[in-house]
C-alpha cells in the first residue's frame, strides 16, 4: 500500500511530462512552417532533464496584483541539511540554456531557487521600469513567497546576475549569507563599460540581443576563449531558430534592459557589502577584463577572488566543473 502511495504520484508526474512534450511536438508540427521546431523541442527536452535528472520543478510567481510573473525552478524536495542556493543567470537564453551544464550537480548539494530574470524565458512584466533594481525587486518578491523570508541565502550569479545579485545583498543584507560573483562588471562606471563593450564594434545592445546568426556567432566568440569552432558548423537556421525563441518575443525589452545598464552611473556607495564574497574570473575575458575582478576584490574587503587560466567570460560553458567545486566549497565553507 505505502509503494502505491509513491507510485501513483510518479506516475503522474511523467504522464504530465510526455502529455507537454506531445503537445510540444503537436504544437511544432502542424501551428506554421515556421515554428522553429528544433529549438523549441530542445527547449522541451532541457524541461525533461531538470525534473527528471535535477529533481527541479517549475513554479510561477504572481507579483504586484499579476503585473510581474517571475517564472522559477527550484528543488522539488528541499532539505534542510542543504544550504539554499540561488542562481541568477546573464544574457545569452533563459537559466536552463545557461546552467545546464551545472544544475545536475549542484543540486545534489543545495536546495536550489533558479529565476528567469524578467524578460529572460517564462518572466515577464507589465511594468516599464528596466533597472537592476527592478529586477532585484522581483526576484526577492519570488523568494519570499517561495519561503525564503528568513536569510541565509547563498547566492551565484553570473555576468548581467551579478549587477542583480550585489544589488540584492545591498538592498536585503538580512536575506544574503554568501554571495558568489562571476565575470561581472559590478561597480564600472558608465564609461568603463562603454570602453569596454566598444571594442567589438557595433551597437552594443544589438551585440547582447542578436537579430541574425552572423551577431549570435560574435556574442560566442566575444564570451568565449575555448571550445568556440562548434559555432562555425552550426547551420544559420538553426541559429535563427534560436534567436527566434530566445530573443525574438521581448526583444524590445532586453534592448531596453541592456542599454539602462550600461549607460547607468553606479554610486559611490556600490561596494559598502558586508557579505562574504568569491569572486571568479576567466584570465581571458574579453567582455569585463580581469583587471575588473581584481579592482572588484580590492574594494571588497570580505572577499576573495579565483582565477581561471584560459578561460573567457562564459565560465559557466568553459569551466562548469571548477566552476561548480569552487561554489561548493565556498558555500559549504569546505577549505
Amino acid at each position: 500500500m505505502a509503494s502505491m502511495k509513491l507510485i501513483v504520484p510518479l506516475l503522474r508526474r511523467y504522464i504530465s511530462i510526455a502529455i507537454s512534450l506531445f503537445q510540444s511536438l503537436v504544437l511544432c508540427l502542424f501551428d506554421n512552417f515556421d515554428y522553429p521546431i528544433l529549438i523549441n523541442l530542445a527547449d522541451a527536452f532541457l524541461s525533461l532533464y531538470f525534473i527528471t535528472f535535477c529533481d527541479l520543478r517549475p513554479i510561477t510567481v504572481d507579483l504586484n496584483d499579476g503585473e510581474t510573473t517571475v517564472h522559477f525552478w527550484v528543488s522539488g524536495h528541499r532539505r534542510n541539511n542543504r544550504p539554499d542556493l540561488v542562481m541568477l543567470h546573464g544574457y545569452g537564453g533563459n537559466s536552463k540554456w545557461q546552467f545546464i551544464h551545472q544544475v545536475s550537480d549542484l543540486s545534489k548539494s543545495f536546495n536550489l531557487f533558479i529565476p528567469d530574470l524578467v524578460f529572460f524565458g517564462k518572466s515577464h512584466s507589465r511594468n516599464t521600469e528596466r533597472t537592476v533594481e527592478f529586477q532585484a525587486r522581483n526576484v526577492v518578491g519570488g523568494l519570499k513567497r517561495l519561503g525564503c523570508s528568513e536569510g541565509g541565502l547563498a547566492v551565484y550569479s553570473i555576468s548581467y546576475g551579478g549587477f542583480v545579485a550585489y544589488r540584492i545583498a545591498k538592498m536585503w543584507p538580512e536575506m544574503i549569507e554568501r554571495l558568489v560573483i562571476v565575470s561581472s562588471g559590478v561597480g564600472f562606471t558608465q564609461q568603463q563599460k562603454m570602453t569596454e563593450m566598444k571594442k567589438h564594434g557595433g551597437d552594443v545592445s544589438e551585440i547582447l540581443v542578436p537579430r541574425s546568426p552572423r551577431d549570435l556567432r560574435m556574442l560566442v566568440r566575444i564570451s568565449m576563449n575555448t571550445g568556440i569552432a562548434f559555432i562555425d558548423w552550426v547551420p544559420d537556421f538553426i541559429l535563427s531558430q534560436f534567436i527566434a525563441v530566445m530573443y525574438e518575443t521581448n526583444r524590445k525589452e532586453l534592448v531596453e534592459l541592456a542599454k539602462n545598464l550600461l549607460e547607468r552611473e553606479e554610486d559611490a556607495e556600490f561596494y559598502a557589502i558586508s557579505q562574504k564574497t568569491l569572486i571568479i574570473w576567466g584570465d581571458k575575458d574579453e567582455v569585463f577584463p580581469l583587471e575588473h575582478g581584481r579592482r572588484l576584490h580590492r574594494h571588497l574587503p570580505n572577499s576573495s577572488i579565483e582565477i581561471l587560466k584560459d578561460i573567457g567570460h562564459g565560465v559557466n560553458i568553459e569551466a562548469p566543473t571548477t566552476l561548480n567545486n569552487l561554489i561548493t566549497s565556498f558555500v559549504l565553507d569546505v577549505s
